[in-house]
């Protein structure tokens, strides 16, 4: 009986140890918890900021098949008042399980109710400048999630400030919860040309999609579009190219929302205001206009404007847009750019002796959009250039460009830039002194494969190295009257027919 009564103690020894172990294990979890962050669809949070809200503390109890949670209001300041205002006013209650009740009566897990919780509790906390538990400061780097950690268990809001729209997300933290996935994306803009490739001359149209964040709980809200062109372009206000003036500050802009039904409000821009160290630079503050603009939240805008294709243009050609955005004017967050590319190609000519592969100079050549141009002579591309480099230039009247020897350190002896992707025919004007001109035009395709890509066809056959092979042929000289071989010929005649006219006199005298 003794020994039955020292295992009986002996058991409930181990089972108070054990309770005791089970408790322990939920006092060990304050502060020692980690939640990890996700940016929604894999977006980069470089330049965030995110906030915890702990809106209730959580007592864990039970085992790991059957677990209990208890749950009281966090005392800081307000965020009683917070969850209150959240909940809306039919509710009345005041004890902490009347607040874990009316919050878990709410609605099923990202249901539409449980987000509007979210996001009103976000709002009152913005409005009323309520104080995080827990905040990420400004991200720094790429990256796709963000870990917080020492937290103690909870029921909380994670908010990403700046944000395109409040879209909070609630989680509880405890020893099993320790990821959620955000709903709320960054603002972002995208740049796009009305052209795909360009020739030197041309008026490209840009257009920039944004749309209206929501600036909700902000006193400022900054949302600034800067634009940087490349060397190869130039702003121009209008479709037509026409230039900005002498001194220009501004260069004119369209701002409207995608959809015509929607009514802007406040005052639309009309002009961006150009870099006065840089006139390729210019920034459009759009910030007046979208909190003017908060009726139509969510909604898409575009911004329009223009450049000209000049002659530094290149193949690589690209330019980009990027959005600076935030409600703390001196820490805002700029995008990653929009690059918007418009390659412009060039047309590599080698002019070549047939019979030795001789570089040729002094071939003169034509280029035409046309076949019927071609042969016609009509409507000739028109370019500047010298020395065996050229670029289209249609304020020229110059049609023709002329090979050269060599050009230093290149494959070969004629290069005209500022073509765009096509179909061209290429005539020869004039041939090298001793050879004899090309009688058809020279079918040249240009075709882009990529952004910094493409190939080159003549006569429809791919040239591997990008260079059109022109040969010229030229031999002996062609059959003519007028020379020396035909006076020796009349002289031996004359001398064979004076021989024939002695011997038929000498004959008759015999005769006789």
């Amino acid at each position: 009986m003794k020994r039955m009564k020292r295992i009986m103690a002996l058991m409930l020894a181990a089972i108070m140890m054990m309770a005791m172990s089970v408790t322990a294990f939920a006092a060990e979890g304050a502060g020692t918890h980690t939640l990890t962050v996700n940016a929604k669809g894999g977006q980069d949070l470089k330049g965030q900021t995110i906030n915890l809200y702990k809106l209730f503390d959580v007592t864990e109890s039970g085992t790991t098949e059957s677990k209990n949670y208890a749950y009281t209001v966090n005392t800081a300041t307000g965020y009683k008042d917070a969850i209150k205002s959240a909940l809306g006013t039919s509710f009345t209650g005041t004890t902490d399980e009347e607040y874990a009740a009316a919050v878990f009566a709410i609605g099923s897990n990202d249901s539409t109710e449980v987000q509007k919780f979210a996001n009103d509790f976000t709002t009152y906390a913005l409005k009323n400048s309520l104080a995080a538990t827990a905040t990420s400061s400004k991200i720094t780097e790429s990256q796709t999630s963000y870990d917080f950690t020492g937290l103690d268990a909870g029921y909380y809001l994670v908010y990403v400030t700046g944000g395109k729209e409040i879209q909070s997300s609630l989680v509880t933290v405890d020893a099993t919860t320790n990821t959620v996935n955000l709903k709320t994306e960054a603002p972002s803009i995208e740049k796009i040309a009305d052209k795909t490739t360009v020739n030197i001359g041309d008026v490209v149209t840009y257009n920039v999609k944004g749309v209206i964040p929501d600036t909700t709980g902000y006193d400022q809200y900054q949302y600034i579009i800067h634009d940087e062109l490349s060397t190869g372009l130039d702003f121009v206000n209008d479709t037509t190219g026409t230039a900005l003036g002498a001194g220009a500050t501004t260069v004119n802009v369209t701002v409207a929302f995608t959809d015509n039904s929607v009514t802007a409000a406040g005052t639309t821009p009309t002009v961006a205001t150009l870099d006065t160290a840089n006139n390729r630079k210019m920034s459009l503050d759009l910030s007046a206009w979208v909190r003017d603009n908060q009726a139509n939240k969510g909604k898409e805008f575009t911004v329009t404007y223009y450049a000209k294709v000049n002659k530094d243009a290149v193949v690589t050609e690209k330019n980009n847009a990027k959005l600076e955005y935030g409600n703390n004017p001196s820490d805002t967050t700029t995008t990653t750019p929009s690059e918007a590319k418009t390659p412009t190609y060039p047309l590599d000519i080698k002019k070549i002796n047939k019979k030795t592969s001789e570089l040729l100079a002094g071939a003169k050549f034509s280029l035409y959009r046309i076949e019927t141009d071609a042969k016609n002579g009509e409507n000739a591309i028109t370019v500047t250039g010298s020395n065996g480099n050229y670029v289209v230039d249609s304020a020229s009247t110059t049609t023709e460009f002329e090979s050269v020897g060599a050009i230093k350190g290149k494959g070969y002896n004629l290069h005209v830039n500022g073509l765009a992707a096509g179909d061209y025919w290429l005539v020869e004007t004039q041939a090298p002194e001793g050879f004899n001109k090309l009688t058809d035009p020279i079918k040249v395709t240009i075709t882009k494969t990529g952004d910094e890509e493409w190939t080159v066809k003549k006569n429809d056959v791919s040239e591997g190295d990008k260079i059109i092979d022109v040969e010229n042929s030229t031999g002996s000289l062609l059959p003519s009257t007028g020379g020396r071989g035909a006076i020796a010929f009349a002289v031996i005649a004359a001398i064979l027919v004076f021989g024939v006219a002695v011997s038929f006199i000498r004959d008759k005298r015999k005769e006789a």
